[in-house]
């Protein structure tokens, strides 16, 4: 086990994890939601006899030399839905490898409509802004997704990967746990620190299907699981973690906390004792996460609707209304 930087190809950070895993990161994606770091499995004796892709959302150009050098690339497995985990998926299908999404999050890769309604911005804005935000984050339709049942177990040949439901951050969000290697990725869970130290936004839980209290089991789930089962915890968009070390789970449920500070603060300010005197509106004006007042009117509402939801799961659990 060796967190050596082996990278080769320019635009991205490469490091092994194990002797045929490989954790990939973007060092600059083009858009704010286009990318996520994913692991690179590499063939091996006894098991996955060509390469396999778990979650590694990144720019086609990057996708094409990683197939050069690593590939033939047989499979890709996608975690969940959202935009900096689909955005060029097509890549992969279009260089030769069987896409795997989970259920019902797998239709959001075939058609951005999906996404559109399946996330409910349908509720909240017009389709044209989805349009531009998927277009800005490089998003293609895939033409064919092999769809699976969040909990299900991928054999590579005789390589077996469990997929791990972790669903406070999307219905459909799993982790993967690699049982030969011991290593969980935890995907999206919400630990983003890209280096010790370095602070991010933490658990992201801005759709209507998002629960706090299910993101709060989950934590404690993955630590148990790491602890238990693996030697190593990678993610999405962060450094990697070795067991025992559980800063990731101490890092998620501390921004849970002081985002529930945010909101009861400016409870306190608005001097509400009752649920029925909330108006979202007046919690939305004061940028309580995100800098809304300066962004231009395109990423106000889409920030407006993910800031909107934050909110309003805090507001439900605030000690200080009835």
């Amino acid at each position: 086990m060796n967190n050596l930087d082996i990278s080769t190809i320019d635009g991205l950070r490469i490091l092994k994890v194990y002797d045929e895993v490989l954790l990939a990161h973007q060092i600059k994606p083009p858009y704010y939601f286009s990318c996520s770091d994913g692991l690179i499995l590499l063939p091996r004796n006894g098991g996955n006899q060509k390469t396999v892709i778990l979650d590694l959302n990144i720019e086609p150009h990057l996708i094409n030399q990683i197939n050069e050098l690593y590939g033939p690339i047989s499979d890709y497995v996608c975690t969940h839905g959202h935009m900096d985990h689909m955005a060029h998926v097509h890549q992969w299908e279009a260089i030769g490898a069987e896409i795997h999404a989970p259920i019902p999050e797998h239709t959001y890769l075939l058609d951005v409509h999906n996404f559109y309604e399946g996330f409910q911005f349908n509720e909240a804005l017009d389709f044209s802004i989805i349009q531009k935000f998927a277009e800005l984050n490089g998003y293609k339709n895939c033409k064919e997704i092999h769809p699976f049942n969040p909990g299900i177990s991928f054999f590579f040949d005789e390589f077996e990967i469990k997929t791990i439901p972790l669903k406070g951050h999307s219905k459909a969000h799993i982790g993967f746990l690699i049982p030969q290697e011991k290593i969980f990725h935890i995907s999206c869970l919400g630990f983003d620190q890209v280096k010790p130290g370095v602070d991010g936004f933490g658990p992201w839980y801005g759709f209507n299907e998002c629960s706090i209290d299910q993101y709060l089991k989950d934590i404690d789930f993955a630590q148990s699981l790491f602890l238990e089962q693996a030697e190593v915890l990678t993610s999405s968009h962060s450094y990697i973690i070795k067991n025992p070390d559980i800063t990731p789970f101490l890092y998620m449920r501390k921004k849970i906390e002081k985002n529930q500070i945010v909101v009861d603060q400016a409870i306190l300010s608005l001097k509400l004792t009752n649920k029925s005197e909330v108006s979202l509106k007046d919690f939305l004006d004061m940028d309580l996460f995100f800098p809304k007042k300066k962004m231009d009117k395109f990423r106000y509402e889409i920030y407006n609707f993910w800031e909107s939801g934050i909110i309003s799961k805090h507001i439900e659990r605030s000690e200080y209304l009835k």
